[in-house]
C-alpha cells in the first residue's frame, strides 16, 4: 500500500497492523531500535599459517546509534569492534578495539576514541584479499585515540565505516581533520568529486617535534583517485593511490596501490591488485576470484561491502624487503581459500 500525504490516521494504522502480521508470519527478529550488530566471520586455508594451513577469524561490532531533534545535532552513535586477529598490534588480539563515539548532524561529524574516521574520504582502492597501504608505525592510521572532524557532503554512514564513502551530489566535497594527543599527531584530508566521474583525496599526516616522543618533525602525504565505470556500461571500479613517507626515516620509496574490481554478474566478481612498497615493505600483485550470495538489501552496494556468504580464491604473488632490517625475501606465488559469513 503507497500512503500519500492524504492518507488517514486510520490507514496508517492498519498498515503498520499489517507490517507486523508479516513480520511475525515470516518469524523475522529485529534489533532493538538504534542497535547494530555487523562484521564477519571467515575460515581459510594460508599454506604459511601456523602448521596445517587451515586458520579462522571474526571481526564482530557492535553499536547503537539514535537520531536527535536538535537541528546542530541530530545525531548521536558509539560502537566497539571484536577481534580476533588484529593486524596493528597483536597484543589486542581477542579483545575489543575501536572504542569510539560520534556526533554530528547532516553537515559535520565530530568521532572521539579509537577512530579511524580520519581515513574518510581518502579513496581506498578495492583491496580483496591484500593487504592495505598503511603509513610508518609513528602514524597508523589504523588504531590510537584521535579526535576527528569532518565536514562537508559526506553521505555519513552512521555505523562507523570509514573504509568506502560516498559524496553528495548537490555537495561533493569533503574535508577531515584529526589529532592524536598522544603522538602528537595531525591529521588532514580534502576529497573532491569531478563531474560524477571519479574522486580525488589528498591526506597528510603532520608530527611535529614534541619533547618526551619525537626530536625531530615528521611529516608524510599521500594522493589517491578512484572511480567507476557503471556510466559507461562497464560494470567496474577502479582506484590507485600514491604515498610518500618524506622524512619519517623509515621508507625510501614511494609507496603506490593500484586496483580494480570487475562484476561478471550479481555473484560473481574478479579482483586484480598491486602494491609496491607498502608500510612492511612487500611488493606483489593480488588476484581472487570471489563467489558470493548476498543479502537482498546489498545488492546497491559496492559488491565487495555486500553482506552475506562469501568463497573466496586468491593467488598472491610479492616480495619483501624490510623497511626495518633492509632483509629481502621471495615468497613467490602463494594460494588462499576463504569462506566468509558477512553479516
Amino acid at each position: 500500500m503507497l500512503l500519500t500525504t492524504l492518507a488517514s490516521a486510520d490507514e496508517k494504522k492498519i498498515a503498520d497492523l499489517e507490517k507486523r502480521i508479516q513480520n511475525l508470519e515470516s518469524n523475522k527478529i529485529d534489533l532493538p531500535r538504534g542497535l547494530f550488530i555487523h562484521g564477519n566471520i571467515e575460515a581459510y586455508y594460508d599454506d604459511r599459517t601456523y602448521d596445517n594451513g587451515f586458520d579462522s577469524r571474526a571481526e564482530i561490532q557492535i553499536g547503537i546509534q539514535q537520531t536527535l531533534n536538535n537541528p546542530y545535532v541530530n545525531w548521536i552513535g558509539a560502537s566497539s569492534l571484536y577481534d580476533s586477529y588484529y593486524d596493528a598490534d597483536h597484543d589486542k588480539d581477542n579483545s575489543l578495539v575501536n572504542k569510539q563515539i560520534g556526533l554530528g548532524n547532516d553537515y559535520y561529524r565530530l568521532y572521539l576514541g579509537e577512530t579511524d574516521a580520519q581515513r574518510l574520504g581518502f579513496a581506498k582502492t578495492p583491496k580483496i584479499g591484500a593487504p592495505i597501504i598503511i603509513t610508518q608505525t609513528n602514524s597508523r592510521i589504523d588504531h590510537g585515540e584521535k579526535a576527528v572532524l569532518a565536514i562537508g557532503g559526506f553521505q555519513w554512514d552512521n555505523e562507523f565505516e570509514f573504509d568506502s564513502y560516498r559524496l553528495k551530489k548537490d555537495m561533493p566535497y569533503g574535508v577531515v581533520l584529526g589529532f592524536d594527543n598522544l603522538t602528537n599527531t595531525y591529521y588532514s584530508s580534502a576529497t573532491v568529486g569531478v563531474l560524477g566521474l571519479f574522486d580525488v583525496s589528498y591526506m597528510r599526516i603532520d608530527s611535529p617535534a614534541k619533547a618526551g616522543y619525537y626530536t625531530t618533525s615528521k611529516h608524510q602525504e599521500g594522493l589517491s583517485i578512484g572511480g567507476a565505470l557503471h556510466q559507461w556500461g562497464i560494470p567496474a571500479i577502479w582506484g590507485i593511490e600514491v604515498w610518500d613517507d618524506k622524512d619519517t626515516g623509515l621508507a625510501s620509496k614511494k609507496r603506490f596501490d593500484i586496483g580494480g574490481l570487475y562484476s561478471v554478474n550479481d555473484n560473481f566478481y574478479l579482483t586484480a591488485h598491486r602494491t609496491e612498497h607498502d608500510d612492511l615493505g612487500y611488493t606483489g600483485n593480488y588476484y581472487g576470484v570471489v563467489y558470493q550470495i548476498m543479502t537482498q538489501d546489498d545488492a546497491d552496494k559496492r559488491p565487495d561491502k555486500r553482506k552475506g556468504l562469501e568463497f573466496g580464491l586468491y593467488l598472491h604473488d610479492k616480495e619483501k624487503t624490510s623497511v626495518y632490517t633492509g632483509a629481502h625475501t621471495d615468497y613467490g606465488s602463494q594460494i588462499i581459500g576463504s569462506i566468509r559469513y558477512k553479516f
